[in-house]
């Protein structure tokens, strides 16, 4: 299985964003059940039990000789709904840890669900997201698509701030058509950012997965006693003493991950805290447990 140092070494060796990413999912798959590989945006027929006066024509017959049960088949095909990325490029992106950036671990996560997405043969999205320039590729699943998306994201640049308004996203996705919007950021915005965007997707009927990648100093402070902190969007620098602000910082970091989880957490949106760390195989096995109970 893929760790995450393995994936952070080769892609700091050099290795392309796309050779990486489609190691990831190749080892991926690869310890995956045949009988368990969804895509990301299907969705699958649901059954219910015979009831009397039920029509004995849509009674499943497969599945009766699987279970000796009677079932109705509510829906005869699978539908697939639009995969749509957001990856943050503000400039607190530029945070590092381990000798890598904020934002290019969450393009890996990004590049990865993307591929994984390509090759269950669903069609995807994506937007690089700040208040500077908003790029977008549109949504398709046709063959040139994976190696637009890998462009895209390699090319970005990380400056601003998260806009705070949509406008952005109403000029561009329609509300005709159902989608699964999938967000990596560090979501250090204010709180009522992301309520919006949430009340945004909802009014729409979409589902939100969101990523919210800090890294491990950020939420426990390291221990040792003089540190050098760095606003990344406004440059300013400062040093203190964390014996003497751990405690307190610890306290404000989890009332406000407590208060942002109870703003946008709902049935139909979902919040992965993840650390620089964590294998980006862990993010694929989150978003795919969500889409099955979803």
């Amino acid at each position: 299985m893929s760790t995450l140092s393995s994936e952070i070494e080769l892609l700091a060796a050099g290795n392309r964003l796309s050779i990486l990413a489609k190691h990831i999912v190749d080892g991926f798959l690869i310890g995956m059940h045949k009988g368990t590989r969804r895509g990301i945006g299907t969705e699958f027929s649901q059954y219910r039990s015979y009831q009397p006066g039920d029509d004995i024509r849509q009674i499943d017959w497969k599945m009766y000789s699987r279970s000796d049960r009677y079932y109705i088949k509510e829906s005869d095909v699978e539908t697939s709904v639009t995969l749509r990325f957001f990856l943050d490029a503000s400039a607190s992106m530029l945070y590092e840890e381990n000798a890598y950036s904020r934002f290019k671990y969450a393009s890996l996560v990004t590049a990865a669900l993307g591929t994984f997405a390509h090759r269950q043969g669903d069609a995807f999205a994506l937007h690089i997201v700040n208040d500077k320039n908003q790029e977008l590729l549109r949504e398709s699943r046709n063959k040139h698509q994976l190696n637009r998306f890998y462009q895209m994201i390699e090319s970005a640049e990380c400056k601003g701030k998260w806009p705070v308004t949509e406008d952005w996203i109403t000029d561009n996705v329609s509300s005709l058509k159902r989608e699964f919007w999938v967000v990596c950021s560090d979501m250090l915005d204010s709180i009522d950012t992301w309520k919006s965007f949430v009340k945004l997707a909802e009014t729409i009927g979409n589902e939100v997965h969101f990523f919210q990648i800090l890294g491990a100093n950020e939420l426990s402070l390291p221990s040792r006693e003089i540190m050098t902190v760095k606003d990344p969007e406004s440059n300013q620098e400062r040093n203190i003493r964390t014996s003497a602000v751990r405690e307190q910082y610890q306290k404000n970091l989890a009332a406000y991950l407590d208060e942002l989880k109870s703003s946008v957490i709902s049935r139909r949106t979902h919040l992965d805290l993840i650390s620089m760390e964590t294998p980006v195989t862990e993010a694929l096995r989150s978003i795919l447990q969500r889409r099955q109970t979803s």
